[in-house]
């Protein structure tokens, strides 16, 4: 008898905890704070006349609370050569360095007044946070030149920005508030698989994150061509010089008919 008094009251103890563990008013710091993302597109089609796109990334957040956006490309090792004056007159390779673990495409987007938002703990965004995550080689390299040189270059293609004041926010509204941005995807994105990141900040501390995956493909007669040149590499290569040579026969023909004609 008094053994199963024990079991008994054993069983109501272990069961009151349970009971605690989930009564409604206990959540999770993630569940106290959401982070919305939606995104107008998921998937991007690579069609013969694309020339890049936009796209609308849009969410709720708390209303005190602030939210930065990033796209991000696949992680990749990226070899260059380094130019330099020799004999301080001509500009000619002088070194090769190599840089580990760097993303294809880093695109920022942020709101009014967000340089404070990038220095808290544990956002992880902007070129400050992208430096400490990359591997320069070799270690005699000067990194921070490297680094911004390469920054620049993919500037220049569009694949690494910083948008500021490009995050904007609607009227408060139940405690929470919307905020919208427009994404640009430059035509030099290859196709692939992005990650869309959306952190929101409060008060100096990290509340949440949320990800959508965005996936650009190809299409048409891009979808056409890379099948050939991957599946097909001979008859591609046959296909190519046949059409190189055709494309220079017309324009011959053409330029040498207009030349007679005077």
């Amino acid at each position: 008898m008094d053994t199963e008094k024990i079991t008994m009251g054993k069983f109501v103890f272990i069961l009151s905890i349970l009971m605690f563990l989930t009564l409604p008013g206990q959540p999770s710091e993630a569940s106290e704070h959401p982070v919305s993302l939606e995104l107008t597109d998921s998937i991007i089609k690579i069609s013969t006349f694309y020339n890049g796109t936009t796209l609308e990334a849009s969410g709720i957040i708390p209303a005190d609370a602030d939210v930065l956006l990033r796209v991000s490309g696949p992680k990749e090792n990226v070899h260059l050569k380094v130019k330099g004056k020799v004999a301080g007159v001509l500009w000619m390779n002088k070194s090769d360095a190599e840089l580990d673990n760097t993303p294809s495409v880093y695109m920022l987007y942020t709101p009014e007044k967000s340089s404070k938002l990038l220095e808290t703990q544990g956002v992880d965004m902007g070129y400050s946070a992208l430096a400490k995550g990359i591997t320069i080689k070799p270690e005699s390299a000067d990194k921070a030149f490297i680094f911004a040189e390469y920054v620049k270059l993919m500037e220049e293609a569009g694949v690494y920005t910083v948008n500021k004041s490009s995050i904007h926010y609607k009227d408060v509204e139940n405690g929470q508030k919307s905020f919208s941005a427009t994404l640009t995807i430059p035509s030099k994105m290859n196709a692939g698989e992005y990650m869309v990141e959306a952190v929101t900040v409060e008060n100096g501390h990290v509340l949440g994150r949320s990800e959508k995956k965005l996936t650009l493909e190809l299409s048409g007669l891009p979808k056409v061509i890379a099948a050939l040149a991957f599946g097909y590499p001979l008859l591609f290569g046959i296909m190519a010089v046949f059409i190189a040579v055709a494309t220079g026969l017309i324009i011959g023909t053409l330029f040498k008919g207009g030349g007679g004609s005077h």
